[in-house]
């Protein structure tokens, strides 16, 4: 069995995943709180 070395693995596409990720989650955000604001003036 190999010795693993921290640091040497290349994780090009798990940041790319959680960049994904985050953006996603940031867009939700934004989106709910637009639909809340929405809701409250339309007196939903």
């Amino acid at each position: 069995m190999a010795e693993h070395k921290q640091g040497s693995m290349d994780i090009k596409a798990q940041e790319k995943t959680f960049a994904g990720f985050m953006r996603m989650v940031s867009w939700g955000g934004v989106i709910i709180v637009a639909l809340l604001i929405f809701m409250a003036l339309v007196n939903a």
